[in-house]
């Protein structure tokens, strides 16, 4: 029987998991109150449950049912997060007494980086080690036609949603989140972000595009440039338009939900420019149908 992992960082289902989830991420430590209000007030401004939590559910739900369609073999989709609860370690012990003989590790990122989706091949790889099971990390998908099809889509929406009369001085922004400068660690990181933003360019025709990192503002030697300052850059150049897509994750995350969001459009109507963030592929239908064909890549024939 076939099992995919569906990982992604962490994805709080309550109010009440905030504090432990980022607990967990300082290692046990409890977060600094002022630090756990913020994070706090941030989460309540969503007005609503967490976006990640809210697609990686129903993505897994409807990844299996679409490859159940396409294979002759039984599969089962599995949720698995890093810093909250299915851990990883949990959904491997439950997927072995489920009787999975081939697991296949599906990250939330089409980029590869070695402390977000290497580290969970890494941890999958560990813990299956002693088992007699076959195990298929999903690497380099980020260039996948039907993914690609899926961004094109998303992009197009939102530059088409600038006035036609400044699209040809909108500029669009691609994101992921930054981290420290280190050459040999980011080389991966850095060039499936180039390599994806470009593909989607190019299948949109969209000249004006350039990557960009958040979360990084302010931080000496982390990747850059800044997408904020980006924004201020490119208009004292003429740019009277902006969109913004990220591309670190298929569905969108607290920090990116309003860093490339709200941030974002706040200094474009500073600047009196348009603004549009491109949709993250989500739960959509079309990003399952692309989920599908990449796993399906994966499966060794029978």
């Amino acid at each position: 029987m076939i099992g995919i992992i569906y990982y992604a960082y962490g994805a709080p289902k309550s109010l009440d998991d905030v504090t432990p989830y980022f607990s967990h991420i300082l290692n046990g430590k409890t977060p600094p109150p002022q630090m756990l209000e913020k994070i706090t007030v941030q989460f309540k401004k969503l007005g609503g449950v967490d976006p990640l939590a809210a697609n990686t559910s129903r993505i897994a739900k409807g990844l299996e049912h679409a490859l159940q369609q396409r294979l002759t073999q039984t599969v089962k989709v599995y949720n698995a997060y890093k810093h909250t609860e299915p851990y990883i370690s949990q959904v491997v012990d439950t997927m072995l007494e489920d009787g999975i003989t081939t697991f296949i590790t599906l990250p939330v990122n089409p980029i590869m980086s070695l402390s977000g989706a290497g580290a969970f091949y890494d941890e999958v790889s560990a813990l299956l080690a002693s088992h007699d099971v076959t195990v298929i990390h999903a690497k380099g998908w980020h260039l996948h036609s039907e993914l690609l099809a899926v961004y094109k889509d998303r992009i197009q929406r939102a530059y088409e949603w600038i006035p036609a009369g400044k699209r040809a001085q909108t500029h669009v922004l691609y994101t992921v989140h930054s981290q420290p400068i280190d050459p040999e660690r980011n080389e991966i990181y850095v060039r499936q972000f180039s390599e994806l933003s470009e593909a989607i360019s190019k299948a949109t025709q969209i000249d004006n595009w350039h990557i960009t990192y958040r979360s990084g503002h302010g931080k000496v030697d982390w990747l850059g440039p800044d997408v904020k300052d980006m924004i201020y850059t490119l208009n004292a150049e003429g740019a009277q338009g902006f969109v913004t897509c990220e591309l670190l994750s298929l569905s969108a995350d607290i920090e990116s939900y309003f860093e490339i969001g709200s941030d974002c459009q706040r200094i474009c109507e500073e600047l009196q420019v348009d603004f549009a963030q491109a949709e993250f592929p989500g739960d959509s239908y079309d990003t399952i149908q692309a989920l599908a064909a990449i796993v399906e890549s994966f499966i060794p024939a029978e």
